[in-house]
């Protein structure tokens, strides 16, 4: 049972590495759309607001283009959010009472209670993890499909501003 419970112990430890590096992941991913967000809107203002304001077709499909792009980014940002939630982190039980049991019982008792905790916090851990994983795969999909967008609306800016 010993061996069991290091086991466990081992995939808990890796499972609160893993989940640390999502939540640091989330936290860059965050601060640089934050950023992608804040440039867009600097943006959009740039001379006036003229990409609002579209005097060509070509214009018309870049303003389309910067829309879809902007939305993309901000549901980007919401997905990073939705990854970072701060919820109950799924631990071991850590109560006083907890500790006073353990002490009082039978070896074999406290072996099959840390069991039953470690597979019970690991199943829990382990969809909170899957969970922000989905979030941030979601996020990232957005950040490229906006990244195309947005590079769409720059080509033909720079197409039209070379043609004139």
């Amino acid at each position: 049972m010993k061996t069991t419970i290091d086991y466990l112990k081992d995939r808990y430890n890796e499972e609160k590495t893993r989940f640390d590096h999502f939540e640091s992941k989330s936290a860059r991913l965050l601060t640089f759309i934050t950023a992608v967000i804040a440039a867009l809107t600097a943006l959009a203002s740039y001379k006036s607001g003229a990409i609002f304001h579209p005097t060509h077709p070509a214009y018309v499909i870049a303003l389309i283009t910067f829309l879809i792009g902007s939305f993309l980014i901000c549901c980007a940002w919401g997905h990073t959010l939705l990854s970072l939630k701060i919820g109950d982190i799924p631990t071991m039980p850590k109560s006083p009472e907890v500790a006073d049991w353990l002490n009082a019982v039978e070896e074999e008792q406290q072996l099959q209670y840390i069991f039953k905790c470690y597979r019970k916090t690991l199943l829990e851990l382990s969809t909170t993890i899957n969970d922000k994983s989905v979030a941030l795969e979601n996020a990232y999909t957005e950040l490229v499909l906006s990244a195309w967008m947005l590079a769409i609306t720059a080509l033909l800016y720079i197409t039209m501003e070379l043609i004139k």
